[in-house]
């Protein structure tokens, strides 16, 4: 089933001073924070729990087969500190490059590009290869990166982009594009992410 958005299975939407000020700091794209004032968050339990979810499901033959699962999506200033985007932001090992939008079952995280030539994208990152760092320089020289940091933010994004790395999936071309195209759940509301095409 297509989870349609926006739903009520978020968190309480924040003022609008306090998402441009947290954009500002971060740098975010303004289609993440028009899904923070509208939506804020998603929960497939609070989905799962609601009485009134086949408002806001679509039938659809996709199945979770193939394709990458998705626990939740953060909100701003959750009651939860495990999806709360500031929290989440400020232990970052990649701040300057992705923002934590949300996590899988495993908790790898999806994100949204910050900087360079594919900002504003969605993706998810393979955790496994950054777990064991505690900082961004020893994980650049564990993959024998560590020209890159002389390299400028954007660069730098670019290379942890690159599918060499083997780091970042992408999913989506922009939030709007995530939530409208590719968030879906089975009858379990076990959810998953269908790629967008041409990515």
């Amino acid at each position: 089933m297509k989870v349609q958005f926006p739903n009520p299975y978020g968190q309480p939407t924040p003022l609008a001073e306090l998402v441009h000020d947290f954009q500002q700091r971060v740098g975010f794209s303004h289609d993440y924070a028009e899904f923070l004032l509208s939506q804020n968050g998603f929960s497939f339990l609070a989905l799962e729990k609601a009485s009134d979810r086949d408002l806001f499901l679509l039938p659809n033959d996709a199945t979770a087969v193939g394709h990458v699962g998705l626990r939740a999506l953060n909100s701003y200033r959750a009651d939860d500190p495990h999806f709360d985007l500031e929290q989440l932001h400020a232990d970052n090992l990649f701040a300057h490059h992705f923002l934590e939008i949300g996590s899988d079952p495993a908790g790898n995280p999806f994100v949204e590009v910050l900087r360079g030539a594919h900002r504003g994208k969605i993706a998810s990152l393979d955790r496994d290869l950054f777990a064991s760092a505690d900082q961004l320089d020893a994980f650049l020289r564990a993959k024998e990166l560590a020209h890159l940091l002389k390299a400028s933010v954007e660069e730098q994004a670019d290379a942890l982009c690159d599918p060499s790395l083997g780091l970042v999936w992408f999913h989506a071309r922009s939030m709007k594009d995530f939530t409208q195209h590719c968030i879906f759940c089975d009858a379990q509301f076990g959810g998953f992410v269908v790629d967008q095409d041409s990515i």
